[in-house]
C-alpha cells in the first residue's frame, strides 16, 4: 500500500474497526441534571476558566460536562488578556460572548473583533489563542477535548481521517 503519510497504520485486526454512526457514543454513568450558575462568571474580579466539569458524576478521569464535550465559562478583566491553548486538546472551539467587547488573535488566521451575543466557531489552531478583552467579559464555551481524551488522539490533520471509520484501542474493545 503506498500513501503520502509515513507512518500510517495498516488495521488487520477487524476488532478494531467501528463504522462511526453505530459506535459514536461513549460508555458512561448518566449525566445529571444540574446547573452552572450565572453567578460563577458574574462575580469572578479576575482572568479565570470556570469548566463545567462533571468527570466525577461521569466516571471519568479527565474534565468532561458530557461524555464527550467540555462546556464552561471565563471571564476575563478589563483591559487583560487571557491566553487559551487547546493545540493538543480539542478540535474545534465555540465560544458565545455573554458580555463584554474582545479581541481574538487566532494565529491561523489573523484577528476577531467580537461584542455581546456574537458567536465563534473556532476550528482547530496550531497556536494557542490570545483573547484580549477591552472591557469586562464573560465567554460561554463548548470543545470536544473529553472526545479526545477517551479515543487517545491528538487533533493534528496530519493522520486525520475522514472516512467515517473509527479505529479502536484498549478502552474501545467490547466485552
Amino acid at each position: 500500500m503506498s500513501s503520502s503519510h509515513s507512518k500510517v497504520r495498516i488495521v488487520e485486526n477487524p476488532n478494531e474497526l467501528y463504522e462511526y454512526s453505530k459506535n459514536v457514543r461513549l460508555p458512561h454513568k448518566p449525566v445529571p441534571v444540574t446547573s452552572h450558575a450565572a453567578k460563577l462568571y458574574e462575580e469572578a474580579n479576575l482572568i479565570i476558566e470556570i469548566p463545567f466539569d462533571l468527570s466525577s458524576s461521569l466516571g471519568l478521569d479527565y474534565p468532561a460536562s458530557c461524555p464527550n464535550l467540555l462546556s464552561g465559562y471565563m471571564h476575563i478583566s478589563p483591559n487583560d488578556l487571557f491566553k487559551q491553548d487547546g493545540v493538543v486538546s480539542y478540535t474545534s472551539l465555540c465560544l458565545y460572548v455573554i458580555r463584554g467587547h474582545s479581541t481574538t488573535n487566532i494565529f491561523d488566521e489573523g484577528q476577531v473583533n467580537w461584542l455581546k451575543s456574537d458567536l465563534l466557531v473556532i476550528p482547530y489552531q496550531t497556536q494557542p489563542l490570545e483573547h484580549f478583552a477591552h472591557d469586562d467579559t464573560a465567554l460561554y464555551y463548548v470543545h470536544d477535548g473529553p472526545l479526545l481524551k477517551y479515543l487517545q488522539v491528538k487533533p493534528d490533520s496530519e493522520h486525520a481521517n475522514r472516512l467515517g471509520t473509527l479505529i479502536g484501542n484498549s478502552k474501545t474493545h467490547e466485552k
